[in-house]
């Protein structure tokens, strides 16, 4: 399971474009997605639909790293939305993870109110935002 875990935050921190000081929370989402994904040894069942017997939401299911608007509720005119990072799933709480890249230092925020631009990764330099026809043809 280290293996696994380590080969989907190593995809997840390349195809964002995030810095590795964002392992923590690629991890994390790691985990999330395996938990959310089809098992084998569970017969195509999702670990987490057995280890809580509830059917599973998978419309929350968001690119890691894509940009991300949350609702902010500011004064009259002040912008109604704070641009953002997309960069995981709380613990325990439904909502978003999602890095305030504007703000300085590392300020995270957890929003239930966001709108998600999945085709744009604001941490890709613009070399590699866009995919050439081989590395389509390939994937």
């Amino acid at each position: 399971m280290n293996r696994t875990l380590l080969n989907k935050v190593r995809c997840l921190l390349i195809s964002s474009g995030l810095p590795k000081m964002f392992w923590g929370e690629a991890l994390l989402t790691a985990a999330y997605l395996i938990n959310h994904s089809p098992s084998v040894p569970l017969s195509g069942k999702l670990p987490e639909c057995v280890w809580s017997g509830k059917n599973v939401d998978l419309s929350s299911i968001r690119i890691f790293g894509c940009s991300a608007f949350a609702l902010h509720n500011g004064d009259k005119l002040d912008p109604r939305a704070q641009k953002c990072i997309f960069i995981g799933y709380p613990i325990g709480v439904k909502g978003y993870r999602l890095w305030l890249r504007s703000q300085p230092g590392f300020k995270v925020i957890i929003s239930r109110d966001v709108t998600f631009n999945e085709t744009e990764m604001p941490c890709l330099s613009s070399s590699s935002k866009t995919h050439t026809e081989y590395d389509i043809k390939y994937l």
